[in-house]
């Protein structure tokens, strides 16, 4: 891709800033996100499809978009998209200081004789030619041997102090290195010329000064024209002058002169007037010097306008592919071969992710499309295709002949379907339940001629004969979406390289949805907890005096506690099938499954832990007993059975402020209760359980269900370890009315915790 010198400038500049901001400092990945869609909108009019956009109109609104951000940030690195001011200066100023320097030059010229053969003069000249050899010279080696020119480094100069920073730890000087670096790269040959085009003016403005040197002096002061040596006689300095008036000639016709008329001019013998060997001198100047330098200047010049318009930029580069392909959507079509019915159905669920999707699993925000086949019923065609050919030569068309056109057989139009499929197929999904279905298969998938990755279900996968595939457990992939992303790597990795940068992007747009998934969720939760954070509830019985020494006074106290616990109960309950029901919809589980999911959480991972009321010696240990087990109940028999211990003890008597629930008085000293920070804690651990009951469910393609018992002890654990950052929330929870803000923090540290569950759980997966 080639673009004009200023374009190229912002292109690759705004490619030194993305390239060295790993870390997002001046550009977060969100912005650039932004920044993407914006400029593919900006560049292209209503209507017009993205692959008719150029790419390189594209790219260069994109990296105004993105100097635009920066500049407002760091004015330093958006002023670097424009050249140095001062090399407009240099260009102008060395020819016309060159000038000054010929015009005040008194070697030459001195204010009352001229030197025939002044070594100066004669210098001018000679160097001149020796540079213009030099020159072609350099010309041939360069054309035949591709070195560098040696003033290549001049150009470098162009942009002053700033582009001969080293690389340091500052942001700012590694984004300056870095463009200059690939500044320079791109623009050698624009620079060489550059400065040779102002090279050359300066040399034919030297010379223009020493003729206007030469003649101005001759408006007020007579020259005294001749020669002097000790060495050269008459003769040679005949011969010298011939030389140098042949060049002259081609501006004027100047006579010629004998021997005799150069040893007259000899200073011993009083020289002669000089207008005629000023003017020799000037059109010498002008014809060796001025002239081929003028001309030499403007082919540099017009090289140089050439080159300015035609900056290369290498569109090979990651960044720039990566920028090119945001042109063109992708289309990744994913085949499905399996053997049964269940083993389809539970890969279907980790696919068809989106409601009413058939075929359409995902769409990026660029238009890329995920699809998926079902080609389990494809056969591969019966006939070879021999047969195919046999039958479309001389014996199909003799054959032709004798049988009725009524009675050829009509194309199969399944077959064709399956045939279109097949083009379109990207990479097949091959899930195996047994070893014998790789053999079953193995028709088929020849027949398709696509990457294959095998999904293994319910056997070692080092024991699948399929070599050249690539091979997956479902338990690598399909327990959680935290482990989606393997799956995505595996199947971007077979897929060609024109699709891979669309690829890139619907993976990204798997994560994103999977993230915001996950942010709902916790958010749900969050809500949850700060809802039980909140709930009092005041207990209605007398103020303790001596009366509460008499049995039924305290009878009628603890029933006034039991009360109160139970309306705070039942509002928690509530309050947990709201949020149990909203994590069902969040994850697209059907109502259908609420019981039967609920019903393999009692039945499997509850531990009910008996109470031994004689122990307690509690009048209400029973009924704090029931308590407890209705809360755990309510917590979906996850918290190990605790709620039911520290309800025993909540059905007690002193131990009623230590356990599960707190009182406190309120202003007009009656007694509320609520849950205490340990309950909240119980609570928490219960709810990320129910979050990941629901998070894994109907994800084994067998049915089989993994146990919760490696989740608790991982959620205990992580939950303890932020047991002190969590106490804050509840405290601001019972002071502060608005929680908004409140929940959206809860979300994010309860995001943490199960984030570091699930990198326990599947230390070897890669999520994004």
């Amino acid at each position: 891709m080639r673009l004009d010198e200023l374009t190229a400038r912002r292109v690759l500049l705004a490619q030194a800033i993305e390239s060295a901001d790993t870390q997002g400092s001046l550009l977060s990945n969100v912005e650039r996100d932004q920044i993407d869609r914006q400029a593919r909108h900006d560049a292209g009019s209503a209507g017009e499809e993205r692959q008719a956009i150029a790419p390189e109109h594209f790219i260069d609104v994109r990296a105004q978009r993105v100097l635009t951000v920066v500049q407002g940030r760091n004015p330093a690195l958006g002023a670097m998209q424009e050249p140095g001011s001062w090399a407009a200066w240099v260009a102008a100023g060395t020819p016309l200081a060159a000038l000054v320097l010929g015009v005040l030059t008194d070697v030459i010229a001195n204010p009352h004789r001229v030197d025939l053969v002044s070594l100066p003069l004669l210098g001018i000249v000679a160097w001149n030619l020796v540079m213009y050899l030099v020159l072609i010279v350099g010309w041939v080696v360069a054309r035949r041997s591709g070195r560098r020119p040696f003033l290549a480094d001049l150009g470098r100069w162009t942009d002053g102090a700033r582009a001969m920073r080293r690389r340091s730890g500052n942001l700012q000087s590694q984004v300056s290195a870095l463009f200059h670096l690939r500044w320079y790269q791109a623009t050698q040959s624009l620079h060489v010329q550059r400065c040779k085009r102002v090279l050359h003016l300066a040399a034919a403005g030297w010379a223009v000064g020493i003729a206007v040197s030469l003649l101005t002096r001759g408006l007020v002061v007579e020259y005294r024209v001749g020669w002097e040596s000790t060495f050269l006689g008459a003769g040679q300095v005949h011969a010298i002058l011939s030389l140098l008036r042949l060049p002259a000639l081609l501006l004027f016709p100047f006579e010629p002169f004998s021997v005799q008329e150069v040893a007259a001019l000899q200073f011993s013998q009083g020289g002669s007037a000089g207008e005629r060997w000023v003017y020799m001198y000037v059109s010498l100047l002008l014809v060796l010097v001025v002239m081929p330098r003028a001309l030499l200047a403007a082919a540099a010049y017009t090289r140089e306008r050439i080159l300015a318009r035609k900056v290369p930029v290498d569109m090979g580069d990651a960044y720039f592919q990566r920028l090119a392909s945001l042109l063109k959507s992708a289309r990744v079509h994913l085949g499905l071969v399996a053997h049964r019915d269940e083993e389809r159905a539970a890969l279907r669920k980790l696919l068809v992710q989106e409601p009413g999707a058939e075929r359409t699993l995902i769409r990026s925000g660029h238009d890329d499309v995920l699809r998926l086949v079902d080609l389990s019923g494809a056969q591969p065609p019966s006939q070879p295709q021999e047969a195919s050919l046999f039958a479309d030569g001389w014996a199909g068309r003799l054959l032709r002949l004798f049988v009725p056109q009524g009675t050829a057989p009509t194309p199969d139009a399944g077959a064709d379907a399956w045939a279109r499929e097949r083009e379109d197929c990207d990479v097949v999904l091959h899930v195996c339940g047994a070893v014998e279905d790789v053999e079953a298969a193995r028709p088929l998938l020849q027949w398709l001629g696509k990457p294959v990755v095998v999904l293994v279900n319910g056997f070692a996968p080092q024991a699948l004969p399929f070599p050249g595939a690539t091979v997956l457990s479902f338990d690598a992939f399909a327990r959680c979406w935290f482990q989606e992303r393997v799956l995505l790597d595996a199947i971007g990795e077979c897929l060609p390289q024109a699709k891979a940068a669309g690829f890139v992007r619907i993976a990204a747009a798997w994560d994103e949805r999977n993230q915001v998934r996950f942010a709902r969720a916790m958010a749900v939760l969050a809500d949850h907890l700060l809802f039980a954070a909140r709930q009092v509830e005041e207990v209605r019985s007398a103020a303790i005096t001596v009366r509460n020494l008499i049995p039924s006074e305290r009878q009628a106290q603890g029933e006034a506690r039991q009360a109160a616990m139970s309306a705070v109960v039942q509002r928690l309950d509530a309050s947990a099938a709201e949020m149990f029901s909203r994590l069902r919809a969040i994850h697209r589980l059907e109502d259908g499954v609420a019981k039967l999911l609920q019903e393999r959480v009692l039945e499997r991972f509850a531990v009910q832990q008996a109470v031994d009321t004689p122990q307690a010696g509690m009048a209400g240990a029973a009924t704090g007993a029931a308590m407890g087990a209705s809360v755990d109940l309510l917590v979906g028999g996850l918290t190990l059975g605790a709620a039911t211990a520290l309800g025993a003890l909540v059905g007690g008597s002193a131990a009623f402020i230590a356990a599960a629930w707190k009182n406190r008085a309120t202003a007009s000293g009656a007694t509320v209760i609520q849950l205490s920070d340990e309950m909240m804690q119980a609570m928490v651990e219960a709810a990320l359980l129910r979050y990941l009951a629901v998070a894994h469910y109907g994800r084994d393609p067998v049915g089989r269900e993994h146990g919760l018992q490696p989740w608790k002890s991982e959620i205990v654990a992580a939950v303890e370890t932020r047991k002190a950052m969590l106490a804050p929330y509840w405290t601001a929870a019972r002071t502060q009315p608005d929680g908004g803000k409140l929940a959206m923090a809860l979300a994010r540290e309860l995001e943490a915790i199960t984030r570091k569950v699930f990198a326990s759980l599947y230390p070897q997966d890669r999520a994004k």
